[in-house]
């Protein structure tokens, strides 16, 4: 990394000042005037690389992390293979994003082992006193998060990227374009991508290679923040007052922190001989095909299988040491069998250990724990979640939750397979299992509805050899009975509740009248947490991200339009997920109906 290079001119390619004196002929204003505002953008958002600066902070970002943190859990033979990778053709390390700490945890992992940093983007309202200047000599670049109408911006952000990618260096972005309040990997967002793709395109690369990257933390240090956003609560700003206050609140144990690279993707391969008007189309697709890398790269961790145990308990009376064990222990070895990516130490863990978690979860006020005398005056923990931390900690859940939506699925249409009438109870599973991909598709990044089936097949002949058989001789609930323990409870059932509130608020909205999604949203958000209180859903069903995916679905089904007649789809939609979650053992759960009320 030198001066130099990192300097560039990145205004001046032909393309570039050709489309700017477009941009000046579309407004009215001269070549001089959108000139200046490109350079005056250019200032802005270029980083201006130290590598003195860019040294210590890799060293810094250290000191920070360790402040809550143990290890960093890595496979160095990863980088080694982007190390080949990277002597032909620019990286782009598209990361998820669940703390702060995400770009201090990548840029010291990366300097640890003698790699230059990344040139990274980030939110232009990180750019404050102190912070700012660091940063932007450690590589970053600023970008704003509401481009607006700014043509000139946009293709100064174009045109800045694609110099980055002309000169090999490596590049960072969060594919998810914010945190995750919710644990799960969020939809990918496409400014970037799309114009990185431009970049190859227009030849000023031969290809590039996205990384996916997987960070986990076994505890994350902003959880009280993120349930008040998802409860309504205004994010808060980011300044130095900010960051000197995290920093001292820092000093936690919180665990270890888990870094995996998914498998990089050619992006010239991905598009192919493709038209661009065709390529264009493909780019949400390959978001689409990361953020999916993320998630199988993501790895099982011990406090995700312990919050998932306790949430999955449906019971009145919490989970005694010895059956909180027996339900940890079964979900491990589940995991082994499928063969699902696992921290260190996992295949290991012991009552000890998942003791010990629990209490960590209970020090953060996340777990319940109620001691009884027992029979032989000693006492006896009890592991509960009270729910208004279920919220809390399902975001551990959330993690791991797409690795079981195949099982989940499983469950759900088999349960579903006599609804369809008229229908033998094969074609009734493969009825509900097309509905299922319809609706689960875009959150949880599923693949082609032949290779979904293919899957949930498979799931089902693992765990029920002749599952077919028996469905057709003695009916949906013998193989339910067999697929014990059931995963759609607490894998999937809060999703679902949330898009059916959601379809239902839609359903009952006045039609024809112009939307207001925000006020949807907060409505929806109110019913949510009545039902929550009557218990009709499930408490960490409450949050707005998740409606927010509800209203997703819902646009995607064709039933969130502003037009007179969308009300009848909300309805029938509301009423197909009702169908679904009363699929879902939930004994403790009545009163659901097709369209909330």
């Amino acid at each position: 990394m030198t001066r130099r290079s990192a300097r560039l001119d990145a205004l001046a390619h032909p393309d570039f000042r050709s489309d700017l004196e477009q941009i000046a002929r579309d407004t009215g204003r001269t070549d001089q005037q959108v000139m200046r505002d490109a350079r005056k953008y250019l200032r802005e958002m270029s980083a201006k690389p130290s590598p003195l600066v860019a040294g210590f902070g890799g060293w810094a970002a250290g000191l920070v992390w360790r402040r809550n943190y143990r290890k960093v859990h890595y496979d160095r033979r990863d980088l080694e293979r982007l190390a080949e990778l990277e002597t032909d053709h620019p990286l782009v390390f598209l990361p998820s994003h669940k703390s702060q700490l995400d770009h201090a945890v990548l840029h010291n992992m990366l300097w640890r082992n003698g790699r230059p940093p990344n040139y990274t983007a980030a939110g232009v309202n990180m750019n404050f006193f102190l912070l700012g200047p660091i940063i932007r000599r450690s590589g970053s670049f600023f970008i704003r998060r509401r481009i607006g109408d700014r043509p000139v911006y946009k293709r100064v952000l174009r045109a800045y990227l694609a110099h980055l990618l002309e000169q090999g260096h490596p590049v960072e972005w969060y594919i998810e374009g914010t945190r995750s309040r919710t644990g799960r990997v969020l939809p990918p967002t496409y400014g970037l991508l799309t114009y990185a793709a431009e970049a190859l395109w227009n030849d000023r690369c031969g290809d590039i290679q996205a990384v996916p990257v997987s960070i986990s933390y076994d505890h994350v240090e902003e959880i009280e923040p993120y349930v008040a956003e998802q409860r309504g609560a205004t994010k808060r700003r980011e300044t130095f007052t900010w960051m000197v206050k995290s920093i001292l609140m820092m000093g936690r144990d919180y665990g270890d922190i888990h870094v995996r690279l998914g498998a990089p993707l050619s992006m010239a391969e991905y598009f192919g001989g493709h038209a661009e008007a065709d390529r264009r189309g493909m780019v949400a697709a390959l978001g689409t095909e990361i953020c999916s890398r993320i998630n199988r790269a993501t790895p099982v961790t011990a406090t995700s299988l312990v919050a998932s145990a306790i949430l999955g308990n449906t019971g009145p009376l919490g989970l005694s040491p010895v059956r909180l064990g027996e339900v940890v222990d079964e979900l491990v070895r589940d995991a082994g069998a499928r063969r699902l990516p696992i921290v260190e130490g996992l295949v290991a863990l012991d009552q000890a250990g998942i003791e010990r978690i629990a209490g960590r979860l209970a020090r953060r006020g996340i777990v319940t724990i109620d001691r009884a005398t027992s029979g032989s005056g000693g006492t006896s923990p009890t592991y509960r979640i009270e729910p208004d931390q279920r919220l809390a900690a399902s975001f551990y859940r959330n993690t791991i939750a797409h690795h079981y939506m195949v099982p989940a699925a499983a469950e759900v249409a088999i349960a579903s397979a006599a609804r369809v009438t008229g229908n033998s109870l094969l074609d009734g599973l493969d009825h509900a299992l097309r509905a299922l991909h319809g609706l689960l598709e875009a959150d949880f990044f599923l693949p082609d509805p032949g290779v979904f089936a293919g899957q949930v097949t498979s799931e089902l002949t693992r765990r029920v050899p002749a599952w077919e058989s028996l469905l057709l001789a003695e009916g949906p609930a013998a193989v339910l009975d067999r697929l014990r323990p059931h995963r759609a409870p607490w894998a999937l059932r809060h999703f679902l509740e949330a898009c059916w509130v959601v379809a239902g608020q839609i359903a009952e909205e006045q039609s024809g009248r112009p939307s207001d999604t925000e006020g949807l949203l907060r409505s929806a958000l109110e019913r949510s947490l009545a039902y929550a209180g009557q218990g009709r859903i499930s408490a960490e069903a409450a949050s707005l991200p998740l409606l927010s995916a509800g209203f997703r679905m819902a646009t995607r089904h064709g039933t969130a339009a502003t037009e007179p007649g969308s009300t009848p789809g909300a309805g029938a939609l509301a009423t197909e997920l009702a169908r679904f979650l009363e699929s879902i053992e939930t004994p403790e759960r009545t009163g659901l109906r097709p369209v909330a009320g």
